[in-house]
Formats: C-alpha cells, structure tokens, sequence
C-alpha cells in the first residue's frame, strides 16, 4: 500500500488471454513498451505474434486463444500468422484465390529492405564506374581501344560498297555523267562492268 492509502495498479502481462503477473520483462512494441511474462516474452521474441497488435499465440493452442482469424505466411521459412482484421489490406477476399501467396509484414519488411539494397549496390557500382572512366587511364584507354575496333569493324563492312562506288564516280567522269555521246558498244560494255561490280 501507498503512503496516500491506495494500492498500486496490478502489473499484468500484456497478453490478456494471460493471467501470470509475475516476472513481467519489458518489450519494445512500436512506439512504446509493453509488459510480458516469461512465456509470452519469449514467442514475442520469436515473433510468434501478430505484428499490428503483438498478440502473442502458440502453435499448438485451438485458434491461437483468442478465437480471430490469423492468416499464415506462405513463405515456407517463415510461416508466422497474422490477425486477418489486423492487416492494413483487404486480403480475405484475396485469400479464396489459390493463386494467391500472402507474405506477413516481417517478409515484407525483408522484401524492401533488399530491394533498396539492390538499388543502392547498383547506384554505387554505376558511379564508381563514372569515377573510373574519370580518372583510370587504362580505363580510357580500353574505351578508345573499343572504339577504334568498332570503327574498323564498320570500315571492313563498308570497304566493297566504297570501291564500288568509287569505281561508279570514276565511270561517270569518264562518260561525262553519261551525257555525252557514246557508241553503243561502249555503253554496253560499261553496263556490264557496273553489274559485274555490283554483284561481287
């Protein structure tokens, strides 16, 4: 009892389907702190809760005590339940899908975790490769090695259509742009060496 007459308010766990008063240990809960006994510490712990309102539950226990609808993970290393009411989507009706997978919030917390992981390595990786190209001379040098193959390469490609066509310029000077007068044999027998050209 208190010097002012009262008794002091009685510590109970936080999980009201639990009776035990005793040995509460302290848990961190969202923004505050909750009181659990020993038993119920330790499936909080392991996660063995939902994770809108830390309802703990055991696995072996007829409709985890408190008679709501749980919904489990269906990734196969995690397998924690969740009250149904309690998720922030409308997923029930979701649920009569067979196609459908439900991740818990932890998974889901995991997913982007990874993701913004993913996206900062690749950030990271981009710009050190800005840096290099900025500053490794053997970087540069490679790249203008690249480019002079590509340029090679297109050069190589090209190089018949260029004789060719030069072939055709010289042929049209010669023949004044075929303006001029010519014979008929003449202008036979540049044909055929302009199809015979074209065709190799």
């Amino acid at each position: 009892m208190s010097t002012s007459g009262e008794y002091p308010p009685v510590r109970q766990c936080f999980n009201q389907y639990c009776p035990s008063s005793f040995d509460l240990k302290a848990a961190k809960f969202s923004d505050s702190t909750i009181l659990l006994c020993c038993t119920c510490y330790e499936l909080y712990k392991r996660r063995k809760c939902c994770y809108f309102c830390a309802q703990v539950y055991k696995d072996d226990e007829q409709n985890f005590l408190d008679g709501k609808k749980w919904v489990q993970c269906d990734n196969q290393r995690c397998g924690k339940w969740t009250h149904i009411d309690c998720e922030v989507s409308d997923i029930e009706s979701q649920l009569q899908h067979k196609s459908f997978k439900y991740k818990c919030p932890w998974c889901r917390i995991e997913i982007d975790k990874k993701k913004k992981q993913s996206q900062i390595t690749k950030s990271s990786i981009n710009q050190d490769q800005a840096d290099q190209s900025d500053q490794d001379p053997e970087y540069i040098h490679s790249l203008i090695k690249k480019i002079s193959l590509e340029e090679a390469s297109i050069q190589q490609i090209y190089e018949p259509w260029l004789k060719k066509n030069t072939f055709l310029e010289e042929l049209l000077k010669k023949n004044g742009e075929f303006t001029q007068c010519i014979n008929q044999e003449e202008l036979q027998s540049d044909l055929i060496k302009m199809r015979t050209l074209l065709k190799k």
